[in-house]
């Protein structure tokens, strides 16, 4: 096995797996809510550790390492900053908790996360996230009914009209953020890992605000130049590695 040039494929396509990170940032950073993902890297064993192999290895090849490799992606809990919009129903929550949203069935497996609140009086009168469609939970998973009419939002998510309350916006912490999944439409799934999803007692909403993208758009532009430094490199790497080979093969294989 050629080990150098595996070590520069390795490295090669976490590149490629840091550049899809990135250009997704980018392209979310006027996202409302989306917080900014990071690509985290680990060591890969040597081969000789990984494939559970008896010999005793070359030792330059030991020291050489197995490469790298591309643990789960993860994104950042930073706080955005919060906007003023001119929207009554637009929400933002100032903390770590998340909005609860789903599809008004009751089914645990239906609830989503979103720090996205752009939300809107659907068709049937009930409070739901503007871009999916998605039910507005409150703290016992039921959707909440907003009359036509102004209403108030207080701090700790309680929704009033004319002095009446009409339920309370739901918001829960993660135990683990690292273990959220992101599924697209600024939606998050919580999964097992994740732990318990508990009440957002330390976050506060305000009403009339949006709290914005957490992407540093310069920061990912020049991430991305670096990026395709790497990307150059290792591949110029491989070129050099299968140069040497081919040479190796037809200096050592001919038949004298």
């Amino acid at each position: 096995m050629n080990y150098g040039f595996y070590q520069s494929a390795t490295g090669l396509m976490t590149q490629v797996h840091r550049l899809q990170v990135a250009t997704n940032n980018l392209a979310n950073s006027e996202t409302n809510g989306f917080k900014a993902d990071e690509l985290v890297t680990s060591q890969r064993l040597p081969a000789r550790i990984e494939g559970g192999y008896a010999t005793d290895p070359q030792w330059l090849l030991e020291q050489l390492g197995g490469g790298q490799l591309a643990d789960p992606t993860r994104f950042v809990m930073a706080q955005g900053s919060l906007s003023p919009t001119d929207g009554e129903l637009d929400l933002a929550i100032d903390g770590d908790a998340f909005f609860v949203v789903g599809d008004a069935r009751g089914d645990a497996s239906s609830i989503r996360l979103t720090r996205d609140g752009r939300f809107t009086r659907d068709p049937e009168g009930e409070l739901a996230m503007l871009g999916t469609g998605m039910k507005v939970l409150d703290s016992r998973n039921r959707t909440i009914a907003v009359p036509p009419g102004a209403i108030s939002v207080g701090a700790d998510g309680l929704v009033t009209q004319a002095g009446e309350e009409l339920g309370r916006v739901g918001m829960v912490n993660v135990e683990n953020t690292d273990a959220l999944r992101k599924v697209g439409d600024s939606l998050i799934m919580p999964t097992p890992e994740a732990g318990k999803l508990t009440t957002g007692s330390n976050s506060t909403i305000w009403q009339g605000y949006l709290e914005s993208s957490t992407v540093e758009p310069v920061i990912e532009m020049a991430g991305i130049v670096q990026i395709g430094r790497a990307v150059e490199a290792n591949a110029k790497l491989m070129q050099a590695q299968d140069l040497l080979a081919g040479q190796a093969i037809n200096t050592f294989g001919k038949v004298t």
